[in-house]
């Protein structure tokens, strides 16, 4: 007994010293990255990305991180483009959490999104996709295609940070971003732990033909479609005739008014979707004006893992969250904390929520 008693004494002295040793390493290294930055000097972590600055003051009991990332510019190629981005971080976080935005958005927007998690139990990092805020000369948005060389990326920088590396990364995208995550996690399973994907599309192709029908133009009092719409989708993907239909989405459907760059590319989501086992929230306006419902059932369909499905009464594209910003909060904290906890595991493989119909879950 009085054996065991030391042995006990022992291990928990070692415990103690194992804390003290991780307290210190975290100490250093951030004094050492201050030190770096304080000097005008970058702090390379690895090809994937560059720490640019550190600051300690900004997040309270946080670390501030301004980071350059340096995906591929296509796949398959040598070349590397650089992105920019924000990494908040606490020395005890569970997590790190990537978040990803939408067309026509950037990291600035999306900072809002740090709210959705609780603070201090998890790291957020967002940055610009390709063609969207800063140093864009060159770049061309692909709706998510390429987009997803942006996303593994990120996620490789993170899993190269010293502060980071040993941790889980779960993410969360919206519209363009959810699709990016889909495409980056068919492409490399190793990525995340788990996804919320809000109001993701199905395909590119169903994407550009809802764009071109909500085109309508008014002649003496009669409102008519495009003319040759049924043309301009069949050949929408054909070089000669992207031009043209990149314009018309530009001036009349008002697509792009901040003179994003954009390559229109055929890919499905809905498809890549069946190459991703991890567990997987869903979350999709009833009145989405640009993806409707049916879209997201495809996707959802689609994933193999556990899922959850909420349909909301959102009433326009990516609407969910200011719909109802309390419940949306609850929701994706509940399903993060499901994850982290295994409790998934003990649950039906797949649910679905629609606040039409009380807002029960329905599993399967």
């Amino acid at each position: 007994m009085l054996k065991s008693g030391r042995q006990g004494n022992e291990m928990v002295h070692e415990d103690k010293k194992t804390g003290y040793k991780r307290v210190y390493q975290f100490i250093i290294l951030n004094l050492f990255v201050l030190f770096l930055t304080l000097q005008g000097q970058q702090v390379h972590v690895s090809k994937y990305g560059t720490i640019l600055e550190s600051d300690s003051q900004t997040i309270k009991n946080g670390i501030l991180e301004k980071v350059a990332i340096y995906p591929q510019l296509q796949s398959g190629s040598s070349k590397r483009i650089m992105r920019k981005g924000h990494l908040v971080r606490y020395e005890n976080a569970d997590a790190t959490i990537l978040t990803c935005h939408g067309f026509m958005c950037d990291k600035y927007d999306v900072s809002f999104l740090r709210r959705i998690f609780p603070r201090q139990r998890y790291n957020i990092m967002n940055f610009d996709f390709r063609g969207h805020g800063e140093d864009t000369a060159g770049q061309c948005c692909t709706f998510g295609r390429d987009e997803a060389l942006d996303v593994i990326a990120a996620v490789k920088f993170i899993k190269s940070h010293p502060a980071t590396k040993d941790k889980p990364v779960l993410a969360y995208g919206f519209s363009m971003g959810a699709v990016s995550l889909i495409e980056a996690q068919a492409k490399d399973s190793s990525l995340f732990e788990a996804m919320i994907l809000d109001c993701p599309f199905d395909s590119s192709e169903n994407l550009l033909k809802k764009g071109l029908a909500s085109i309508k133009f008014t002649l003496f009092g009669y409102q008519f479609s495009i003319p040759c719409k049924s043309i301009l989708e069949r050949y929408a993907f054909h070089p000669y005739i992207q031009a043209l239909v990149k314009a018309i989405l530009r001036t009349v459907a008002q697509l792009d008014p901040q003179n994003v760059s954009i390559n229109i590319c055929r890919f499905s989501p809905s498809e890549s979707i069946k190459k991703v086992h991890i567990p997987c929230f869903f979350i999709h306006c009833k009145n989405d004006e640009k993806v409707p419902v049916d879209s997201i059932r495809s996707v959802f369909r689609g994933a193999q893992g556990y899922k959850q499905l909420w349909i909301t009464h959102g009433r326009r594209h990516f609407d969910s969250f200011f719909y109802n910003p309390e419940k949306y909060t609850e929701k994706v904290r509940n399903f993060i904390k499901m994850v982290t906890n295994s409790e998934f595991k003990k649950s039906p493989k797949q649910a679905i929520i629609d606040d039409e119909d009380d807002g029960r879950w329905v599993a399967y």
